[in-house]
């Protein structure tokens, strides 16, 4: 078996000495001895470390990560994370049920991290890749245990943002939640944009959109009748036009993550989830 100062040898020749450490004793940590040169070897190629050991941390879930289907981000655990507390904190006195619909729901973690809202009836994750669907549904199993079942149902199901479809079983939902793909095919190699691990093995269809699915996903929210919104995104153009694209009766504003990067655009027609102003730093 190779040492640690060969394995740690191998990774200092893609990553600085700190973070090939650190990562080094991840995998160790991880994944049985007899795993440690084949893992080294692909992470020294940038095989991302989630594909490699198989999860990533979400809010107080493990959810388990498999090529062909976008790894959860810390961008996406900061905003449900506050989302949560406040939707929380605003309904401790309203003891009706929400019912929540997250579009491109990808490993399901999204869905995951909702159930820890109160008095929510339903969390239904919709993505047009099958392997998503399956693996959102063994992420809800895996992590079952830790959720509190009472009068809550979650599910995954098939769908494609570009025919608005939806679960025949789903009618109306309060809340509707997407990271849809954002990045523009332009910025995808340009210089400081994308990582190389990220352009080499992560799925390209669940990253490269810009406009086309902020207009498809205004265009579910009378479908699914919701009464407020909160979108992931990265471009102020954006969150414009999904507020141009909205009617008078819509409050809509966007949110900075820790960063001070634009990270969501979020709205509201309902007074019920005016307290999502919150988690907004500016309303457009």
């Amino acid at each position: 078996m190779p040492n640690g100062k060969q394995l740690l040898s191998i990774l200092k020749k893609t990553f600085p000495l700190k973070q090939a450490t650190t990562e080094l004793n991840w995998i160790k940590q991880e994944l049985p001895e007899s795993q440690w040169m084949t893992a080294v070897q692909q992470r020294a190629e940038l095989k991302p470390l989630q594909y490699i050991l198989g999860t990533q941390p979400f809010l107080n879930f493990e959810i388990d990560c498999k090529p062909g289907v976008l790894i959860p981000r810390n961008d996406t655990e900061e905003w449900c994370s506050e989302l949560i507390d406040i939707i929380n904190l605003s309904r401790q006195d309203d003891k009706r049920d929400i019912k929540i619909m997250d579009y491109c729901t990808g490993t399901g973690c999204i869905v995951i991290g909702l159930t820890m809202l109160k008095n929510c009836h339903s969390v239904v994750g919709v993505d047009f890749n099958n392997k998503a669907v399956e693996l959102a549904q063994r992420n809800y199993e895996k992590n079952e245990h830790l959720i509190d079942h009472t009068n809550m149902n979650v599910s995954f199901h098939h769908g494609d943002l570009k025919l608005l479809d939806v679960p025949s079983e789903s009618k109306s939902f309060d809340l509707l939640i997407s990271n849809p793909p954002y990045i523009p095919e332009e910025d995808m190699c340009q210089a400081g944009g994308v990582e190389k691990s990220v352009l080499d093995y992560e799925p390209l269809e669940a990253l490269v959109g810009d406009l086309e699915f902020y207009g498809q996903l205004v265009k579910l929210i009378p479908v699914v009748q919701a009464k407020a919104f909160v979108f992931e995104l990265g471009y102020l153009r954006q969150a414009e036009i999904t507020k141009s694209l909205l009617s008078n009766s819509w409050q809509c504003g966007i949110r900075y993550d820790s960063g001070g990067r634009i990270r969501n655009v979020i709205g509201w027609s309902d007074k019920a989830y005016a307290a999502l102003q919150n988690m907004c730093g500016k309303m457009l």
